[in-house]
């Protein structure tokens, strides 16, 4: 405790000091954390997208002509091998289609009101199952039901969930929607409102969901408990042999179409790249935020101790032991430390608010245009990587400070008490 009381009455006597050292800190855990948040919101099991861990997208299938053995094209599957085999893969908890009605185009789809108000907004097709997979709280009404996405061919009016957001500004505030009909270029019923979530969860994120019509762009499954992505891979390769038998002019593989959550969100133009490259490519831009704020913070250490090193050489003469000299070092730092680390979060938690369109969309394919990113504290916030980023910070910054305070207490009694402040 005695250590503490000093170290708080140098801060007050070194105020140029003690600021200097703080900031260092704090914008080295800030642009750290900044990473760390980012990926934690793409990467981690965050409602809705509460099975990141065990999600695979399988983004169709490749195919070439049996005479060409270079290039191969991407082809969907077709709603009947979606029902044959893709909701029965054994390795799979939970199977579904999706059509994302935005990707591949910047044009906006808009919702036609009774009092012909035009709302903007971004749409997808989904099976029964998306509801299953992606955990929304329904505000009004129920999720798609089978029949909801059967006999689309020859319904007239089709099924459709929307976000609470939309709901208000075709219907008003407080109004239950659930029945009433909207025109979407065909006509469509509310059977469902959600409330709305943050676009960051790009592959969830929607304001209308309509009942799968047959086109899908991708299947999104969830592995089972015990199972892995090679499982499913291999079941899927028997697929592509059987489509192969079938079809005499074309050879079918899933070469670069099964992409693992984490992996295509950390991926380039839609491949997955190995963990390897995806580690190299990450470590050499924490690595230099946190080792040049330590190389600062060191010469800083280093100009102090030369400072104080007449005083640590009276302390000596009096019997103060090096360990103790030490000690109360390391104390001083790690106050300094402790108060940048929380001036270091509040940073992120402003530079996240402040940038989140451009940081969020930073990471991962984003091809279509989004709404700006909502950001809550379940994705600011995860005490774990706030507490993994102080701890590096601790260590480096103690390394910064230990090294030029022991070399300047090995220095003889006689030449420290001598030595000119």
């Amino acid at each position: 405790m005695r250590y503490f009381r000093q170290a708080l009455a140098l801060m007050r006597e070194e105020k140029l000091f003690s600021g200097i050292y703080i900031l260092g800190t704090a914008l080295a855990i800030a642009f750290t954390m900044v990473i760390a948040v980012v990926y934690y919101a793409k990467l981690a099991d965050i409602a809705p997208e509460v099975n990141r861990s065990r999600t695979v997208y399988v983004k169709g299938m490749a195919k070439r002509a049996v005479n060409d053995t270079l290039r191969w094209e991407p082809t969907d599957y077709s709603s009947e091998e979606v029902k044959k085999w893709l909701y029965t893969l054994k390795s799979a908890e939970m199977v579904s289609v999706t059509y994302n009605m935005n990707r591949y185009t910047n044009d906006r789809h808009y919702l036609k009101c009774d009092n012909h108000k035009l709302v903007p907004v971004v749409a997808r097709r989904v099976d029964a199952n998306f509801f299953k997979v992606f955990q929304f709280r329904f505000v009004y009404g129920r999720p798609f039901t089978q029949e909801d996405c059967e006999d689309y061919d020859v319904k007239t009016v089709l099924s459709a969930i929307i976000s609470r957001d939309i709901a208000e500004k075709a219907f008003g505030k407080g109004v239950d929607p659930v029945g009433k009909i909207l025109n979407f270029g065909y006509i469509i019923r509310i059977v469902g409102v959600i409330e709305p979530t943050s676009s960051i969860m790009e592959e969830s994120f929607g304001q209308l969901f309509l009942a799968y019509d047959g086109q899908s762009e991708q299947a999104i499954v969830v592995l089972k408990k015990g199972s892995s992505v090679k499982d499913l891979e291999k079941e899927l390769e028997e697929i592509a042999h059987k489509r192969s038998v079938s079809d005499k002019d074309y050879d079918y593989s899933i070469h670069g179409t099964v992409l693992p959550h984490a992996q295509m969100k950390m991926s380039e133009d839609g491949v997955a790249l190995p963990w390897s490259s995806i580690f190299k490519s990450l470590f050499p831009k924490v690595f230099v935020l946190l080792l040049v704020p330590a190389l600062n913070l060191s010469g800083l250490v280093a100009a102090r101790m030369r400072r104080r090193v007449a005083e640590m050489g009276v302390r000596k003469a009096f019997g103060a032991k090096r360990r103790t000299l030490l000690t109360q070092v390391i104390t001083e730092n790690l106050v300094l430390t402790l108060c940048g680390g929380f001036v270091g979060l509040v940073i992120t938690w402003l530079l996240l608010y402040v940038f989140r369109s451009w940081l969020f969309f930073a990471v991962g394919n984003t091809a279509f245009s989004l709404p700006e990113p909502t950001v809550d504290g379940e994705m600011l916030f995860s005490p774990l990587i706030f507490i993994i980023g102080l701890a590096v910070c601790i260590v480096l910054n103690l390394m910064a400070a230990l090294i030029p305070a022991w070399l300047s207490l090995r220095n003889p009694i006689v030449e420290s008490m001598n030595e000119k402040k």
